[in-house]
């Protein structure tokens, strides 16, 4: 990371200026000086609180990072631009992450990486200097406060890289100014990202620790965090980052259920909302007017996933169709969250102003998606064509994505409870989970319905989700609850958080065949600690998916 090669540079620098003392003696000031830095203890909060800021940009900051890739991966959108790897990672077949020096998306690679690695430095120079003797703020709550938040970030930021990549760093309190930590592997540093909340949820449970300043987690017009709120955020992270760790079904099978239930089961209970503002550094770049929705050849939602609300059997069809060959249909389903009507005039019309709007730009509520006006549409490969839109976020898009935005829902943190309860046999506490969101998006219920795993969702011929079935592929049948679980975590988190479908995708086994599993530690990184090069990813590759439960990536799937 520049980071920590901007320390050995200093280094080297240093070491220079040394032989050459006889000719000039200056102080280098660009040599890392922590104590003079983080002199002052309010200086030190100051850093400290800025840093989930950070966290956020390197994530959803900018369209220049790995979410953007992983959103064709796991089908949550579908484009063939080159930009930023919305094309080339949604492939099929798949390829490797291409890391080779100055690759096409060396940029986006690197970014997350990067400033999260810097993010993690700066809170552990924080923590080694709140920890030190003397040490204290204006009052003994707010020291605590400043622990528990630079807890959380180190724990967050570390979280995020180890559910990225293959392997990173680890910056340490107890480090070095010139100290670079050896790379570990992506588990090591999701333990380590995990024991760090649990550090976060003991300062966070003390008595008196003060409430979070506004601008700290939920940015510069967000809502009040207190204490005992953010042990609750504390512990939905840490459901997440137990769960998304996981690459294959195996290791998401092996992940510890019973502290994923405890935690989800004690976390949010309101979506976790920012208030947004470019201007002051709080973004979420994709959801721009001149990238989500500027048209067509960015944006629109592959069948692959979203065609399972079909009841219709027009999926089917799609399904059977020579992969090169499909053309967009008619998704017809009791699902509200989809438009309604047995044609694409009927189900353009589902706005609150359709002589005035035609276009549905504000779907009516609890409507995410909307059928495009056949003006807009954009020819693609069959495969990655749709009449269909993500609406959902388009009045936050139009407002400069000035505003409120929930980045961590309740109901992704439900949804973690509810595939616990399912892996464990508590078929009824995940069925009225899994109920909160289904049955208001006008989907019958499951509790009471199902009992067993292997039942069938109910509804008949019109069940939602249908997924596709095997060997072939080529039709669907009623999901069960776990595919009922999966459905409604798609359908609430889709454009909401960082990988939010493929995260998941990859544990459940939903990738397509070779889609990578991980993106290696970039190149600059590599570079910088005089380690070959090498890609993670593609058909036979390293790190790559196996079979996929929906047969995505084999024939012509």
């Amino acid at each position: 990371m520049r980071f920590i090669r901007f320390l050995v540079t200093a280094t080297v620098v240093g070491g220079l200026a040394a032989a050459c003392k006889d000719l000039v003696s200056v102080d280098n000031v660009n040599n890392p000086d922590r104590a003079r830095v983080l002199k002052k203890p309010a200086d030190v909060e100051a850093l400290g609180g800025s840093q989930f800021q950070q966290i956020m940009l390197g994530t959803l900051g900018d369209i220049a990072r790995p979410n953007t890739g992983m959103l064709t991966s796991a089908f949550e959108n579908a484009s063939a631009l080159a930009n930023d790897g919305l094309g080339p990672r949604s492939a099929i077949p798949r390829g490797s992450i291409g890391n080779s020096r100055g690759n096409a998306y060396a940029t986006d690679n690197f970014q997350t990486f990067n400033i999260l690695s810097v993010a993690a430095r700066n809170v552990s120079d924080v923590l080694n200097r709140a920890k030190a003797p003397g040490f204290a703020l204006s009052s003994a709550a707010d020291g605590q406060r400043l622990k528990a938040f630079a807890h959380f970030v180190h724990g967050v930021a570390l979280g995020y890289i180890a559910a990225t990549y293959d392997s990173a760093g680890i910056p340490r309190p107890s480090d070095g100014a010139l100290e670079t930590p050896p790379l570990e592997s992506y588990m090591a540093v999701n333990t380590y990202a995990l024991g760090e909340l649990d550090s976060a949820l003991v300062y966070a449970r003390m008595a008196g620790t003060s409430t979070l300043p506004v601008n700290w987690l939920t940015g510069p017009t967000g809502a009040t965090v207190t204490a005992a709120t953010f042990v609750r955020v504390i512990r939905s992270y840490k459901a997440k980052f137990r769960a998304q760790v996981a690459r294959t079904p195996t290791d998401r099978a092996a992940v510890n259920w019973a502290e994923v239930i405890a935690d989800a089961t004690n976390g949010l209970t309101a979506d976790l909302v920012a208030g947004m503002n470019p201007s002051q550094g709080w973004d979420y770049n994709w959801l721009s007017a001149n990238l989500h929705f500027r048209d067509a050849n960015w944006h629109q939602m592959p069948y692959q996933i979203f065609g399972m609300a079909d009841v219709s059997g027009a999926y089917d069809s799609w399904l059977a169709t020579a992969r090169d060959s499909r053309t967009p249909f008619l998704i017809q389903t009791p699902d509200l969250r989809f438009p309604q009507g047995a044609t694409r005039t009927a189900q353009q019309s589902n706005c609150p102003d359709p002589v005035n709007k035609p276009d549905c730009v504000l779907p009516r509520a609890g409507q995410y998606i909307r059928n495009r006006p056949p003006g807009e549409d954009q020819a693609a490969t069959g495969w990655r064509a749709s009449y269909y839109d993500h609406y959902r976020w388009r009045a936050f898009a139009d407002a400069g994505r000035v505003g409120n935005f929930p980045f961590f829902t309740v109901a992704e943190v439900d949804m973690l409870a509810a595939e616990g309860y399912i892996r464990t046999g508590n078929i009824a506490a995940a069925a009225t989970l899994i109920d909160k969101t289904r049955t208001v998006a006008g989907l019958p219920a499951l509790s009471g319905v199902i009992t067993t795993i292997t039942d069938p969702v109910p509804g008949g011929a019109s069940c939602v989700p249908r997924v596709p079935v095997g060997p072939n592929y080529t039709s669907t049948a009623c999901g069960d609850i776990f595919e009922a679980m999966k459905w409604e975590k798609r359908m609430e988190t889709a454009y909401t958080t960082y990988g939010a479908w493929y995260l998941d995708a990859r544990g459940w086994g939903d990738l397509p065949v070779g889609t990578p599993l991980s993106w290696p530690v970039p190149f600059q990184e590599l570079d910088a600690r005089q380690i070959p090069i090498y890609d993670l990813g593609g058909n036979g590759g390293q790190a790559a998916a196996g079979p996929s439960t929906y047969g995505f990536g084999t024939g012509q799937q």
